[in-house]
């Protein structure tokens, strides 16, 4: 997605920064693991595939994809007059996160959201968690995204319990075919075809505030094209 092509938000322990193909080598590298395969449901890919990816996803509108970074154990306390190539200075890939617009009936408002936090030290410290608010308060404030699904491995029982205990999700279907379960975050109102947010909780609308606020306070910064090489 263009959109976010040269956007960097900076939270209090992750960093999104738009996928460009500095970072293709890194993710590749992570997805020849077979658990990570297994827990985004994903096939292994060539290097040049995984370029090509890069590319397509980056001019499509569809895709909404940011690289997660966590700052280095030495980096200094960040200051608010840094650039983006500051930030890339001080900080390393940790994982991905993704929106996809995906729905069957071309409902903008309606995005499927997914993380992978692939580097193992920072799984279970609050990365995931916040890179999934910085991203669900750009979908929902700047893609007007107004309802969430995520396809989860039943056994990815930790993901599970991110989702609904941090984020508000709750389940509307389970397949026992594909052991996945999709949880939902909606603030519809449930009507229309979709039933989109039928199921919905008042925790949904509570977290929809919070989103506001985080992203009242989220500093954004600009990619530098020549850091992208």
């Amino acid at each position: 997605m263009k959109q976010n092509e040269n956007l960097i938000l900076v939270g209090k322990k992750a960093i999104l920064v738009p996928y460009k193909p500095c970072h293709v080598e890194r993710y590749h590298e992570w997805m020849t693991s077979p658990f990570l395969q297994e827990m985004t449901a994903s096939e292994p890919l060539t290097l040049e595939e995984e370029y090509e990816m890069q590319r397509s996803w980056h001019v499509d509108d569809n895709k909404c994809t940011f690289i997660v970074l966590a700052w280095n154990d030495d980096a200094p306390a960040f200051d608010k007059t840094w650039t983006g190539d500051d930030v890339r200075k001080h900080a390393r890939m940790i994982g991905d996160v993704n929106i996809f617009l995906n729905d069957p009936d071309d409902d903008t408002t309606f995005g499927e959201i997914e993380i992978m936090i692939a580097e193992e030290k920072y799984r279970r410290h609050g990365f995931g968690l916040e890179a999934l608010q910085l991203m669900m308060a750009y979908g929902a404030l700047e893609l007007e995204i107004k309802t969430f699904h995520a396809k989860i491995s039943t056994k990815n029982t930790p993901s599970i319990h991110l989702f609904e205990s941090k984020l508000g999700f709750y389940e509307v279907s389970r397949s026992a075919v594909f052991e996945e379960v999709t949880l939902e975050w909606s603030i519809h109102d449930g009507s229309g075809p979709s039933e989109y947010g039928a199921k919905q909780s008042p925790a949904c609308h509570a977290k929809y505030k919070d989103l506001q606020t985080l992203w009242g306070t989220t500093f954004a910064l600009q990619w530098e094209e020549a850091a992208s090489t």
